[in-house]
């Protein structure tokens, strides 16, 4: 039969009933004669509350120890669904990410997989065991634990599906799949039974949630089938998928809108234009995103995620005192809220009708980016949920739905 690559997250694996409930769908697909790697995200709100212990006994917690800390969340889902596995009489190991062979950079918090090994998995797999690997951490080539940042374990499943040559790649979560909105948000929602994967990575980067940008872009590199379900149902979710052939022509379409609420704005002045090599390739070598910039007469201004804020000012203030940056804000009440779909370049109009729904409800714009695939703005935080459903109104249940 096929090898699978399960991935549950927190709220899937949140108590101990959930625990036992994954073990029990496990125990099914491995009774149905499947080789099962399952890939674990720590319990609910632990990674959180494992952050907030760290900054009660340091103010500025080295970012070595804190993946020594944080790593042990996914060690506690692992080995608790390995001890329920037990009693369903499914034979079951756990394995960390250092153990599974997954090798990374050397960056601590945000690692990248260079490679993943994999021996011992293949070995459990061959005596019939289903694997259980602690998700979101790997170890670098100097043997340092390292974790791959906020959503690093749909990472994980994706690259140990590719590496593994796995029939599926199945990412269970508390959601039937991916939505047009989210559905506690907008309950008119459309639910989304395939998506491409350009137009997931998009959802993705901007706020959807259900997956990590990161994975999808893996699954369309490796052509790793991916999909996403629902821990709670037998419902088949929402399939990954290579592009399709669309019936429209030139018209733009609309999949869906998100806010982000995980990101912040920077505002940054360099002292001028010629150096603003200096401020991405400082980024890149720290893994800290950038989304929407916009770079008009010395300064850029641009989305990152919220947890990369300590990193962000600390390369600002050495980019200011090497002569770099002679300005910088970190607004972190402004967040981004996106329209994605297709062929917004063709309708020079539609950012324009963002701005415009938005005033209708009294959500002041701070500023605007457009692509082919989304149109991002900046609001504030606070009004969030308000702008995902009044522009996923305008756009969605209107005359552009896709």
């Amino acid at each position: 039969m096929a090898l699978i690559v399960q991935k549950f997250g927190g709220t899937s694996v949140g108590t101990p009933e959930r625990v036992r409930s994954v073990a029990k769908r496990i125990a099914r697909t491995y009774e149905e004669g499947h080789q099962l790697v399952v890939v674990v995200s720590a319990m609910g709100h632990t990674t959180d509350e494992l952050i907030e212990l760290a900054h009660k006994v340091s103010d500025n917690p080295p970012h070595r120890e804190m993946d020594m800390l944080l790593t042990a969340g996914e060690r506690i889902s692992m080995a608790l669904l390995c001890m329920a596995l037990a009693d369903q009489r499914v034979p079951a190991i756990s394995l960390t990410g250092s153990q599974s062979g997954i090798i990374t950079d050397q960056s601590h918090r945000r690692a990248r997989i260079r490679r993943i090994l994999g021996d011992r998995v293949r070995t459990a797999l061959s005596q019939k065991n289903v694997v259980i690997v602690a998700g979101f951490q790997g170890v670098s080539e100097t043997k340092e634990v390292t974790t791959l940042g906020r959503g690093g374990s749909d990472t994980t499943a994706v690259a140990l599906a590719a590496a593994l040559s796995a029939k599926v790649c199945e990412i269970f979560t508390d959601v039937d799949g991916v939505y047009s909105a989210d559905p506690r948000i907008v309950p008119q929602a459309k639910f989304l039974k395939t998506i491409p994967h350009d137009l997931m990575v998009e959802m993705a980067t901007r706020g959807a949630g259900v997956l990590h940008p990161r994975s999808v872009e893996l699954a369309k590199q490796f052509k790793v089938a991916l999909r996403v379900r629902n821990s709670l149902n037998e419902n088949e979710g929402t399939e990954v998928i290579n592009r399709m052939k669309d019936a429209s022509m030139e018209e733009y379409q609309v999949t869906g809108a998100t806010a982000d609420d995980s990101k912040i704005l920077l505002r940054v002045t360099l002292t001028r234009p010629t150096v603003l090599g200096a401020l991405l390739e400082r980024a890149a070598l720290s893994h800290l995103s950038i989304l929407s910039p916009i770079f008009v007469d010395g300064e850029v201004r641009f989305f990152s995620d919220r947890d990369g804020e300590v990193d962000w000012r600390k390369n600002l203030e050495k980019l200011s005192l090497e002569g770099f940056v002679s300005k910088y804000e970190l607004w972190p009440e402004i967040i981004p809220l996106s329209v994605i779909g297709d062929r917004f370049s063709q309708d020079g109009l539609a950012l324009q009708k963002i701005v415009e729904v938005l005033a209708q409800v009294d959500i002041q714009v701070t500023f605007g980016t457009s692509s082919p695939l989304a149109m991002t703005v900046g609001i504030q935080k606070s009004r969030a949920a308000e702008g995902v459903r009044a522009l996923h109104s305008a756009f969605m249940e209107n005359n552009h739905a896709s």
